[in-house]
Protein backbone atom coordinates (compact mmCIF):
# COMPACT_ATOMS: atom_id res chain seq x y z
CA UNK A 1 0.00 0.00 0.00
CA UNK A 2 1.41 3.39 -0.94
CA UNK A 3 2.51 5.72 1.82
CA UNK A 4 2.38 8.77 -0.43
CA UNK A 5 0.32 11.74 0.75
CA UNK A 6 -1.44 14.50 -1.19
CA UNK A 7 1.56 16.72 -0.39
CA UNK A 8 4.10 14.19 -1.67
CA UNK A 9 4.47 13.34 -5.37
CA UNK A 10 3.81 9.77 -6.44
CA UNK A 11 7.07 7.96 -7.06
CA UNK A 12 8.17 4.92 -9.03
CA UNK A 13 8.31 2.99 -5.76
CA UNK A 14 4.72 3.93 -4.93
CA UNK A 15 3.58 2.56 -8.27
CA UNK A 16 5.46 -0.74 -8.44
CA UNK A 17 6.45 -1.80 -4.91
CA UNK A 18 3.34 -2.90 -3.03
CA UNK A 19 3.32 -5.32 -0.09
CA UNK A 20 3.22 -8.38 -2.39
CA UNK A 21 6.28 -7.22 -4.30
CA UNK A 22 8.11 -6.42 -1.08
CA UNK A 23 7.23 -9.86 0.23
CA UNK A 24 8.72 -11.46 -2.89
CA UNK A 25 11.84 -9.35 -2.50
CA UNK A 26 12.19 -10.78 0.99
CA UNK A 27 15.79 -10.62 2.15
CA UNK A 28 16.84 -9.15 -1.19
CA UNK A 29 15.01 -5.83 -1.27
CA UNK A 30 15.40 -3.51 -4.21
CA UNK A 31 18.11 -0.92 -3.89
CA UNK A 32 15.65 1.70 -5.13
CA UNK A 33 15.28 4.45 -2.57
CA UNK A 34 12.14 6.47 -2.11
CA UNK A 35 12.47 9.88 -3.75
CA UNK A 36 10.14 12.43 -2.18
CA UNK A 37 11.05 15.18 -4.65
CA UNK A 38 9.04 15.88 -7.77
CA UNK A 39 9.91 13.70 -10.74
CA UNK A 40 12.34 14.88 -13.39
CA UNK A 41 14.02 12.99 -16.21
CA UNK A 42 17.68 12.06 -16.10
CA UNK A 43 19.54 13.48 -19.14
CA UNK A 44 20.50 10.00 -20.33
CA UNK A 45 16.89 8.84 -20.18
CA UNK A 46 15.77 11.87 -22.14
CA UNK A 47 18.39 11.12 -24.79
CA UNK A 48 17.29 7.49 -25.11
CA UNK A 49 13.66 8.53 -25.54
CA UNK A 50 14.45 11.33 -28.00
CA UNK A 51 16.49 8.97 -30.20
CA UNK A 52 14.08 6.01 -30.03
CA UNK A 53 12.48 4.68 -33.20
CA UNK A 54 10.14 2.38 -31.28
CA UNK A 55 8.82 1.60 -27.83
CA UNK A 56 6.17 -0.59 -26.18
CA UNK A 57 3.02 0.98 -24.75
CA UNK A 58 0.93 -0.64 -22.03
CA UNK A 59 -2.64 0.40 -21.22
CA UNK A 60 -5.44 -1.01 -19.04
CA UNK A 61 -8.45 -2.68 -20.67
CA UNK A 62 -12.01 -2.33 -19.42
CA UNK A 63 -11.71 -5.88 -18.07
CA UNK A 64 -8.72 -4.82 -15.99
CA UNK A 65 -6.11 -6.65 -18.08
CA UNK A 66 -2.85 -5.15 -19.32
CA UNK A 67 -2.75 -4.45 -23.06
CA UNK A 68 0.61 -3.90 -24.76
CA UNK A 69 1.17 -2.40 -28.19
CA UNK A 70 4.18 -1.47 -30.27
CA UNK A 71 4.70 2.12 -31.34
CA UNK A 72 7.28 2.92 -34.00
CA UNK A 73 8.41 5.62 -36.36
CA UNK A 74 11.52 7.42 -37.54
CA UNK A 75 14.09 8.14 -34.85
CA UNK A 76 12.93 11.22 -32.98
CA UNK A 77 9.21 10.62 -33.40
CA UNK A 78 8.70 10.86 -29.63
CA UNK A 79 8.82 14.51 -28.61
CA UNK A 80 9.32 16.28 -25.30
CA UNK A 81 6.74 19.05 -25.26
CA UNK A 82 7.51 19.84 -21.64
CA UNK A 83 10.09 18.82 -19.00
CA UNK A 84 8.03 15.75 -18.05
CA UNK A 85 5.54 15.62 -20.94
CA UNK A 86 6.05 13.50 -24.04
CA UNK A 87 3.92 13.17 -27.15
CA UNK A 88 3.84 11.47 -30.52
CA UNK A 89 1.57 11.24 -33.53
CA UNK A 90 -0.78 8.26 -33.43
CA UNK A 91 -0.45 6.91 -36.96
CA UNK A 92 -3.10 4.85 -38.69
CA UNK A 93 -3.03 1.14 -37.91
CA UNK A 94 -5.63 -1.62 -37.91
CA UNK A 95 -8.44 0.70 -36.72
CA UNK A 96 -9.22 -1.39 -33.64
CA UNK A 97 -8.52 1.64 -31.41
CA UNK A 98 -7.93 -0.56 -28.36
CA UNK A 99 -5.09 1.58 -27.01
CA UNK A 100 -6.81 4.92 -27.60
CA UNK A 101 -10.09 3.56 -26.23
CA UNK A 102 -8.32 2.30 -23.12
CA UNK A 103 -6.73 5.71 -22.62
CA UNK A 104 -10.09 7.43 -23.03
CA UNK A 105 -11.38 5.42 -20.05
CA UNK A 106 -8.22 5.07 -17.93
CA UNK A 107 -5.24 7.25 -18.74
CA UNK A 108 -2.70 5.22 -16.79
CA UNK A 109 0.02 3.97 -19.12
CA UNK A 110 3.42 2.29 -18.98
CA UNK A 111 6.02 2.81 -21.69
CA UNK A 112 9.09 0.66 -22.23
CA UNK A 113 12.00 2.09 -24.21
CA UNK A 114 15.00 -0.07 -25.01
CA UNK A 115 18.19 0.57 -26.97
CA UNK A 116 19.63 -2.80 -27.95
CA UNK A 117 22.93 -1.36 -29.16
CA UNK A 118 23.77 0.20 -25.78
CA UNK A 119 21.80 -2.41 -23.80
CA UNK A 120 19.86 0.26 -21.92
CA UNK A 121 16.18 0.52 -21.11
CA UNK A 122 13.86 3.02 -19.49
CA UNK A 123 10.47 2.26 -17.93
CA UNK A 124 8.04 5.17 -17.85
CA UNK A 125 4.74 5.56 -16.00
CA UNK A 126 2.31 8.36 -16.67
CA UNK A 127 -1.19 9.55 -17.43
CA UNK A 128 -2.11 9.84 -21.08
CA UNK A 129 -4.78 11.63 -23.04
CA UNK A 130 -5.60 11.85 -26.72
CA UNK A 131 -5.66 15.14 -28.60
CA UNK A 132 -7.42 15.26 -31.96
CA UNK A 133 -5.27 16.93 -34.59
CA UNK A 134 -8.11 19.14 -35.76
CA UNK A 135 -8.44 20.51 -32.23
CA UNK A 136 -4.74 21.39 -31.93
CA UNK A 137 -3.10 21.62 -35.37
CA UNK A 138 0.02 23.25 -33.88
CA UNK A 139 0.61 20.26 -31.63
CA UNK A 140 0.13 17.92 -34.57
CA UNK A 141 2.65 19.97 -36.55
CA UNK A 142 5.11 19.78 -33.66
CA UNK A 143 5.00 15.98 -33.31
CA UNK A 144 5.38 15.54 -37.07
CA UNK A 145 8.46 17.75 -37.19
CA UNK A 146 11.76 15.84 -37.18
CA UNK A 147 13.92 18.87 -37.84
CA UNK A 148 15.27 17.96 -41.26
CA UNK A 149 12.06 16.30 -42.44
CA UNK A 150 8.43 15.69 -41.54
CA UNK A 151 6.42 12.57 -40.72
CA UNK A 152 3.95 12.25 -43.56
CA UNK A 153 2.27 8.96 -42.64
CA UNK A 154 -1.45 9.23 -42.02
CA UNK A 155 -2.58 10.04 -38.51
CA UNK A 156 -5.22 12.36 -37.11
CA UNK A 157 -4.48 12.43 -33.38
CA UNK A 158 -1.70 12.90 -30.85
CA UNK A 159 -1.02 10.90 -27.70
CA UNK A 160 0.22 13.05 -24.84
CA UNK A 161 1.68 11.55 -21.65
CA UNK A 162 2.22 13.45 -18.44
CA UNK A 163 5.02 11.39 -16.92
CA UNK A 164 4.76 10.47 -13.24
CA UNK A 165 7.85 8.31 -12.79
CA UNK A 166 10.61 6.57 -14.72
CA UNK A 167 13.35 4.11 -13.94
CA UNK A 168 16.42 2.73 -15.68
CA UNK A 169 17.81 -0.48 -14.29
CA UNK A 170 19.36 -3.86 -15.01
CA UNK A 171 20.85 -4.39 -18.48
CA UNK A 172 21.28 -8.10 -17.85
CA UNK A 173 20.05 -10.36 -20.66
CA UNK A 174 19.51 -7.50 -23.11
CA UNK A 175 21.27 -8.89 -26.17
CA UNK A 176 22.83 -6.33 -28.52
CA UNK A 177 21.04 -5.98 -31.85
CA UNK A 178 21.60 -3.67 -34.78
CA UNK A 179 19.32 -2.40 -37.52
CA UNK A 180 20.03 -2.98 -41.21
CA UNK A 181 21.02 0.67 -41.59
CA UNK A 182 23.49 0.41 -38.73
CA UNK A 183 24.91 -2.85 -40.09
CA UNK A 184 25.27 -1.30 -43.55
CA UNK A 185 27.15 1.63 -42.02
CA UNK A 186 29.61 -0.73 -40.33
CA UNK A 187 29.97 -2.88 -43.45
CA UNK A 188 30.60 0.20 -45.58
CA UNK A 189 33.38 1.25 -43.21
CA UNK A 190 34.99 -2.18 -43.60
CA UNK A 191 34.56 -1.97 -47.35
CA UNK A 192 36.26 1.44 -47.38
CA UNK A 193 39.14 0.04 -45.30
CA UNK A 194 39.48 -2.93 -47.66
CA UNK A 195 39.48 -0.65 -50.71
CA UNK A 196 42.17 1.52 -49.11
CA UNK A 197 44.29 -1.53 -48.27
CA UNK A 198 43.95 -2.83 -51.84
CA UNK A 199 45.07 0.54 -53.16
CA UNK A 200 48.06 0.54 -50.81
CA UNK A 201 48.88 -3.02 -51.85
CA UNK A 202 48.75 -2.09 -55.52
CA UNK A 203 51.01 0.91 -54.86
CA UNK A 204 53.50 -1.23 -52.93
CA UNK A 205 53.40 -3.88 -55.66
CA UNK A 206 54.15 -1.23 -58.26
CA UNK A 207 57.06 0.12 -56.22
CA UNK A 208 58.32 -3.42 -55.66
CA UNK A 209 58.21 -4.16 -59.41
CA UNK A 210 60.15 -0.95 -60.08
CA UNK A 211 62.79 -1.93 -57.52
CA UNK A 212 63.11 -5.44 -59.01
CA UNK A 213 63.54 -3.95 -62.46
CA UNK A 214 66.17 -1.54 -61.17
CA UNK A 215 68.05 -4.35 -59.39
CA UNK A 216 67.97 -6.49 -62.54
CA UNK A 217 69.30 -3.55 -64.56
CA UNK A 218 72.18 -3.03 -62.13
CA UNK A 219 73.05 -6.75 -62.12
CA UNK A 220 73.49 -6.76 -65.91
CA UNK A 221 75.88 -3.85 -66.04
Amino acid sequence: MSDSTPDAPITYEDIVYDSYVRNRQGSHPSKQLKKPEAFSFEPGDQKLIREADFFFLGTVTGAGWPYVQHRGGPAGFVHFIGPTTIAWAELEGNNQFVTTGNVDRDGRVALFFVNYQTRTRVKVFGNAHVVEGKDDPELMKTVRDLGDREIRSRGSRVMVVEVTAADRNCTKYIHPRWTKVEMDEHINLYRADIAELKEEKAQLQSENDELRARIAELEHR
